[in-house]
């Protein structure tokens, strides 16, 4: 049986378990030094958004800001995103989190396609 998110998926997803680093933009004014960031795990992704694993739940609808680390850049590969869902991890431990990825600089995601398609190919 697929739960709801799979069947609204508008991009294939493939498997990836990659480290990748997420800040959680806060909503309240604060400066920008206190945002949270995370290091989190991906599970699936898609030109569209990720599927990630985090060890504390974080809020449905925060906006993110997303690092991916990167061998062929010198520096990480930074996306904007929103969280869509949050649930439980099967494994018992941390919760699996969906991320849609929002527009940010036509050239980040230029090449986040561009690792989708690499990524593709490791599986």
């Amino acid at each position: 049986m697929r739960s709801g998110y799979e069947e609204r998926r508008k991009h294939p997803r493939y498997e990836v378990g990659k480290a990748i680093y997420i800040e959680l933009i806060s909503r309240d004014g604060r400066s920008e030094a206190d945002n949270t960031i995370i290091r989190c795990n991906t599970l699936d992704i898609s030109v569209g958004g990720l599927r990630i694993w985090v060890p504390d739940a974080v809020p449905a609808g925060c906006a993110v800001n997303i690092a991916v680390p990167a061998e062929e850049w010198k520096e990480n590969l930074e996306l904007a995103g929103k969280v869509m869902w949050v649930k439980a991890a099967d494994t018992g431990t941390g919760f699996w989190v969906g991320l849609e990825l929002e527009d940010t600089t036509r050239e980040n995601m230029e090449k986040w396609f561009k690792v989708v398609q690499l990524m593709k190919g490791d599986r």
